[in-house]
């Protein structure tokens, strides 16, 4: 298989389970995660010193500016010598606190985590950048979908049972049951009952799903056994569409 630098590129830069994903596509992120490393350990150390050296010399102008504005006597004060010493440590101290200085100290700083990573394990890690745009995206995307749902199905609220002829039943519910399959068996009360199909109806003012269940053959084996609480007494149907 050809190798792929971009594709190796992306996987250096994505969380671990995207990452895994792509290493499964041919990725080999290790090599790419090193020399990312190296450009962000020295590129991202001088930009941070850089920086450092032009707050400092900024600063110092505007306070030297300052104190040669000052009266002569005042400078000679033991006040104004030892204000004029704790300057330069002041200067510093406002600098490591500014959000710029952290954002470029974190540059170099995952360097020194990708090329440690390397050396002991010949892995990549991630980019925190990068992971933290992945995980907004995907709560954004999260979230457009609970709202979504609550548009088309309503608020959560209780399932709704309903009886059908000849002993089957129908669960309404305001959420999807991903674990509800042909495959699992669910324990209603005394009975057993099997999945026959799930579609929308209309309840309550909005949208539901329907689960459509039959009364499980007793001689048959149950791969899997779901007990299902029901929060309401049930209640006639009338036609609830289910056909053999």
């Amino acid at each position: 298989m050809d190798r792929n630098p971009l594709l190796d590129l992306v996987a250096a830069l994505v969380p671990a389970a995207e990452r895994e994903r792509l290493i499964r596509r041919g990725a080999e992120p290790a090599g790419a995660s090193l020399l990312l490393g190296l450009g962000e350990l020295f590129l991202g150390a001088r930009a941070l010193i850089g920086n450092a050296l032009a707050a400092f010399q900024g600063t110092s102008d505007a306070m030297a500016v300052r104190v040669m504005e000052l009266d002569p006597r005042v400078l000679n004060s033991v006040e104004a010598k030892q204000a004029i010493t704790l300057g330069g440590a002041v200067v510093w101290f406002v600098w490591a606190l500014h959000p710029l200085t952290w954002l470029l100290a974190s540059v170099p700083l995952v360097g020194l985590a990708r090329l440690t990573v390397f050396a002991v394990s010949r892995e990549s890690v991630g980019e925190p950048a990068v992971w933290a745009v992945l995980r907004a995206g995907t709560g954004l995307a999260a979230l457009g979908r609970a709202l979504r749902l609550r548009s088309r199905y309503g608020p959560r609220r209780p399932d709704r049972l309903l009886r059908a002829p000849g002993g089957a039943l129908v669960v309404l519910s305001a959420r999807l049951k991903p674990d509800w399959n042909e495959h699992v068996t669910l324990a209603i009360g005394e009975a057993f009952y099997r999945l026959h199909r799930v579609e929308e109806r209309p309840d309550r003012g909005s949208r539901a799903w329907a689960y459509l269940l039959r009364e499980a053959d007793p001689n048959e084996v149950f791969r899997g056994l779901i007990r299902y609480e029901p929060p309401e007494s049930l209640a006639p149907a009338g036609d609830a569409n289910i056909k053999s």
